[in-house]
């Protein structure tokens, strides 16, 4: 290999890497959109740089299930919510893709600070599961983890080969984990979560319960259901 030769390697690696730290730096503190409004990190990660898993692709007719995140004029006030505040009642509609949202600014946080611990709590466990690693199809935060360019998850890289993964489990190098659990107050106090994500949480039973005993161990606490009575309707009925 001749000297220009490796000067010219030297200097496409060195822009490449450069490219790259721009883009973390990005996606940690965010950007100014086109229109001259921020867009969190996060959701700059998700709309540029990872895809969703749509089920219906077929149905819609989409050659592929994978899809970037749509960009929604609500998103942005959302994540803002997400990253400023420490309990967020989100109510929800089934196309607003708010789940989605959601574990995508957890999966973000496991990568950008470590030792960053999840709890995913709902109704079953086995939904609890789908939001996190699950089987097939593959979770919501393990896809949103997968689906990354290769060179992200060399940055943020997990802990063990995806396929040694449990379908409640994902964990990162960095000592960073989303964990899914069942119902119950009880599987609650297992763990000293740094964010705890309820879904569906006006169809989960021991609601009030499972959220008063996340409140005096977890940063963060986000809710998130569709429409229903108890504890989180009359929590978002509040004036």
């Amino acid at each position: 290999m001749s000297t220009a030769t490796i000067s010219a390697y030297r200097f496409d690696r060195d822009t490449l890497l450069r490219r790259q730290d721009l883009t973390i730096d990005c996606m940690a503190r965010g950007i100014e959109g086109p229109d001259g409004y921020w867009i969190p990190g996060p959701l700059f990660w998700m709309n540029t740089l990872t895809q969703t898993f749509d089920p219906h692709y077929l149905d819609k007719g989409l050659a592929s299930p994978h899809r970037t995140f749509p960009q929604m004029p609500y998103m942005s006030w959302l994540f803002s919510r997400l990253l400023t505040e420490s309990i967020v009642f989100i109510p929800k509609s089934r196309e607003m893709l708010l789940s989605w949202a959601v574990i995508g600014y957890c999966v973000w946080r496991c990568q950008i600070f470590p030792g960053t611990q999840v709890l995913v709590q709902s109704q079953k466990h086995d939904k609890a599961c789908e939001l996190v690693k699950g089987t097939e199809p593959p979770g919501y935060a393990y896809t949103l983890y997968d689906r990354q360019d290769s060179w992200l998850k060399k940055r943020y890289p997990l802990a063990m080969r995806a396929e040694d993964l449990p379908a409640d489990n994902v964990v990162w190098a960095n000592h960073s984990e989303i964990q899914a659990i069942g119902r119950g107050a009880d599987q609650v106090r297992q763990y000293h979560p740094t964010v705890y994500v309820v879904d569906e949480m006006a169809f989960m039973e021991e609601a009030a319960a499972s959220f008063g005993a996340a409140t005096p161990v977890a940063k963060q606490i986000i809710c998130v259901s569709s429409a229903g009575p108890g504890f989180f309707g009359d929590i978002c009925s509040e004036d």
